[in-house]
């Protein structure tokens, strides 16, 4: 995709499309045929800055009979969702309504709001400075969803196959090569069951394809797309808890990953990480690609937390350009030169878009993100990943 004017960059919008594999996820650039559509997505209670609130009411949960071919089951309205399930009671089904709630809360506000100005070092802030204004920092959650978002979650692997088989046709044969995953396309997610915890990760990461899909006017840069995606999957839910607690650091999966490919010397350098899609490293081998994602997950707890919180500023910034369609016109303005290479290369036009939003010294951030990884790695840390607490952060 290409970041070029608004209102081609709004026709694209609905054509993204990304695939899962737990632990992974790939974006692919594809516009399938149109599929039947098993249920209109009907318009969402009006969502304010506090969500959905402290609890979902089971009278706001409906369910009515739904069954495609020989396969039968429920769809459940909640009042985000419309949840297509062909799972048998129990813990994983029974949490669905309150799970994706949350993890939509979640989203809006999952990257922390910074009392800080963005630095004067980002080609954003340098034109601001220059302009002489005060940066007001960002304020509030990101904007809600005005359609409940339609998620499949399937008992098996045979009745994901039927359905993706009928849902997309001709064009199946990709999403039919997954394994274990599922895929999210026109803001609807397509998965089944792989155990409750892995589940829910995969529901958690598509589900924030799933919202960006719905909200952002603009796409994100795919390494950020998927880094985000990445972020969103650390949660606790244990089988007692009334509703789960999403924590960004609790992610063994990526962390291991991410101690594993360091410790072989294999961490793709961020020259590559943030130009290349993830399907670039396909070829590599599945550990390739799953370093990719261990990779642009913590890039995305560096631009948090990393440099004394100089880049969350920015971070927030690019979000809310995001959702209000101005990452093509924030590019240009802030350099002439990286929105025209912006809307050659498109969203991974990746050292253009650190630049513009983070750092114009790529060389001092990429140094910083590498040193970020070498503290994040360091024996001891992996109980804190577990507990969901920050390595880097003191406390």
């Amino acid at each position: 995709m290409r970041i070029g004017s608004v209102t081609s960059m709004r026709r694209l919008v609905r054509s993204w499309l990304t695939i899962g594999l737990l632990p992974l996820a790939v974006t692919v650039s594809c516009t399938p045929q149109e599929p039947p559509r098993p249920a209109a997505r009907a318009a969402i209670p009006t969502l304010g800055a506090d969500g959905i609130g402290a609890s979902l009411d089971p009278e706001e949960i409906r369910s009515e009979p739904w069954a495609f071919g020989r396969y039968e089951g429920e769809m459940i309205t909640t009042p985000t969702h419309l949840l297509h399930v062909t799972l048998p009671e129990g813990s994983t089904r029974d949490v669905l309504p309150i799970f994706t709630a949350r993890a939509l809360d979640h989203y809006r506000s999952m990257i922390p709001l910074s009392d800080k100005p963005l630095p004067p070092d980002s080609a954003i802030g340098e034109r601001l400075g220059e302009a002489g204004t005060t940066f007001v920092p960002d304020v509030g959650p990101l904007p809600a969803p005005t359609e409940r978002m339609s998620t499949f979650v399937f008992d098996d692997r045979p009745q994901w196959a039927a359905w993706t088989q009928r849902r997309l046709g001709r064009s199946a044969g990709t999403y039919l090569a997954i394994e274990r995953g599922g895929y999210t396309i026109d803001a609807e997610s397509v998965l089944w069951d792989i155990g409750r915890y892995d589940t829910l990760c995969m529901l958690a990461h598509e589900g924030w394809h799933q919202y960006t899909q719905t909200v952002f006017r603009h796409p994100l840069p795919t390494f950020l797309e998927e880094g985000l995606a990445a972020y969103a999957e650390g949660h606790s839910f244990r089988r007692r808890d009334e509703e789960p607690r999403f924590m960004p650091w609790r992610n063994l999966e990526r962390y291991g990953q991410l101690r594993g490919a360091n410790y072989r010397g294999r961490l793709i350098d961020l020259d590559e990480l943030v130009t290349r899609p993830p399907q670039a490293f396909v070829s590599s081998g599945e550990r390739s690609l799953l370093t990719y994602y261990a990779q642009v997950w913590v890039l995305v707890h560096y631009l948090v937390e990393g440099a004394d919180g100089r880049y969350l500023p920015g971070l927030r910034r690019l979000l809310r350009d995001a959702s209000e369609g101005r990452i093509a016109t924030s590019l240009y303005d802030a350099d002439r030169s990286a929105g025209r290479r912006g809307r050659l290369l498109g969203p991974n036009a990746g050292r253009a878009i650190i630049a513009t939003y983070f750092d114009r010294d790529y060389s001092r951030f990429k140094a910083g993100y590498e040193a970020f990884i070498k503290q994040l790695v360091a024996r001891g840390n992996g109980t804190r990943i577990w507990q969901g607490r920050s390595p880097i952060r003191p406390e």
